[in-house]
Order: structure tokens, then sequence, then C-alpha cells
């Protein structure tokens, strides 16, 4: 298995090699018991080398499509091969590591992006990362264009100009781009199937109320306070003057007594 483990690590940085190769150090311990060959796949059934215990797992290669997966979900939770997919492609002889076990976001071409030319595309795409990038790249030139523009009148007319001609013909260009394809410069570039213009989201928040709602809370007062004692509104317990008095009269009578 030295060739796939020099394959993962041409393409893998360095702390998800590692762990790939964690899974390829581990695959000798596994041993297929039995393989069903189908008219377009390969079922490998993968058994732990004693070890009674431990489950039994199904992998499955599709030799047209050159996938491969394994019952453990293991590469759908973690995003690396398991050590079952290895013990499969030993035992059928691949040598070439199927193209659905790579994922694009572990790649080292996971950062190649060509920020000076806006119409390059990226190698392996993230709709997501994509996105981040063109309006970072876009927002600083746009920035740097209103800077100028609030300067003298004459500047600020000259760009409000420029900005309704340059709206109107990037709104044109987005209707006229396919969603497969786009040719630029006589070049075609293929495009993602998973690259879509992220959809506004609103944000989050207290609902909208009816103005009689509004018209109904505005009138509403504050309760009014009723002291425990005297059973009265406007002030409280501490406030009562009919405890005091009484706390007063209390006071008076304990001083009797005492003389």
């Amino acid at each position: 298995m030295s060739e796939i483990e020099e394959q993962f690590a041409s393409i893998y940085t360095r702390n998800m090699f590692l762990e790939v190769r964690n899974q390829i150090t581990r695959f000798e311990k596994y041993n297929v018991v039995r393989h069903h060959k189908l008219k377009a796949s390969d079922i490998c059934t993968i058994e732990k080398y004693l070890s009674k215990d431990h489950p039994k797992r199904k992998v499955t290669f599709k030799r047209i499509e050159k996938e491969m997966s394994c019952d453990c979900y293991w590469l759908e939770t973690k995003g690396i091969p398991c050590r079952h997919v290895f013990a499969a492609m030993k035992h059928l002889h691949l040598s070439d590591i199927p193209r659905n076990i790579i994922k694009n976001r572990w790649l080292k071409e996971c950062k190649d992006i060509y920020l000076s030319s806006p119409d390059a595309q990226r190698r392996f795409v993230n709709p997501d990362m994509i996105s981040s990038k063109r309006y970072g790249g876009i927002n600083s030139q746009a920035n740097l264009f209103l800077y100028y523009c609030k300067k003298p009148p004459k500047v600020q007319q000259r760009g409000m100009e420029l900005m309704s001609t340059l709206l109107v013909e990037m709104q044109k260009m987005v209707e006229d781009v396919g969603e497969e394809e786009k040719t630029i410069n006589g070049a075609v570039h293929e495009v993602h199937d998973g690259i879509k213009e992220p959809h506004p989201v609103a944000t989050k928040g207290r609902p909208p109320q009816s103005k009689s709602s509004q018209q109904n809370s505005s009138q509403k007062k504050a309760k009014a306070r009723i002291c425990r004692v005297c059973k009265k509104s406007g002030h409280d317990y501490r406030n009562c003057k009919v405890r005091k008095r009484k706390c007063e009269e209390s006071m008076e009578e304990d001083d009797d007594d005492f003389e």
C-alpha cells in the first residue's frame, strides 16, 4: 500500500495525511472473508483478525463509476476513508484511489484561488469560499471608488453615472451566464454543478405587529402598586404611613412597660 500512501501524501495536507496514514497502518488487522462479484460491482465482507465480537463490514466497489463505500460510514462522518476500504482495495488489487473517497476540503489545492483574475475558477470548488473571496476582492475596489466619489460634486455625479451604467451591465451579464458553463475570452471554463449564488436570508427578529396591537400596547399603563398593610395604592410597604405609625405606637408601649 505504499503507492496509495504516496498518492495521499501528494494531494492531502499534512494533518489529514497523518489521519489517513493511521487508517492505512490499521488495515492489516482486517481480512476479506467473502467476495461477491456482481455484474457491475464487487462486495467484500471485512472481518477483523482474531476478533469474533467485532462487527463485520461490507465494502462495495462500483467498477464503472470507480466508487467505493463502506457501511461503517466512516467516510461520511470523518471525511477520510476507513481501514475497511483499504483492506478491500488490497484484496481487489486497486492501485488508484477511488475519486469519491477524496474530499476536496482536505486537498493542498483547496487554497489555490487566483484572485488576480476574477474569471479564473478554482480547481476544486467550494461555493461558500468562492463567494467570500469574490466579495472580498470586489469590496476593496468598491471602497476606493466611493472614497473618490465623495470629494467634489462633479466627481460624485460622474460616479453615479458610472455606477448606474455598471449595474445595468452586470445585471445583464448575470442573466446571460449559464449554470453549466461560461465562455470567457474564447476559452470555456466548466462550472461545478453545486455552485449557485447564495440566497439572501432574512435575519431573525421580532415579528411585525399590527397597528392596533401597537396602539393597545402604548395605551397600557403600568399596574399601580398596592400596599399590603393598608391596601391602598400609590405607595409600597416601606413607605406606608400606617405601618410607621403602628411601629411608633408599639415602641412607645414597650417603653412604658419597661419603665
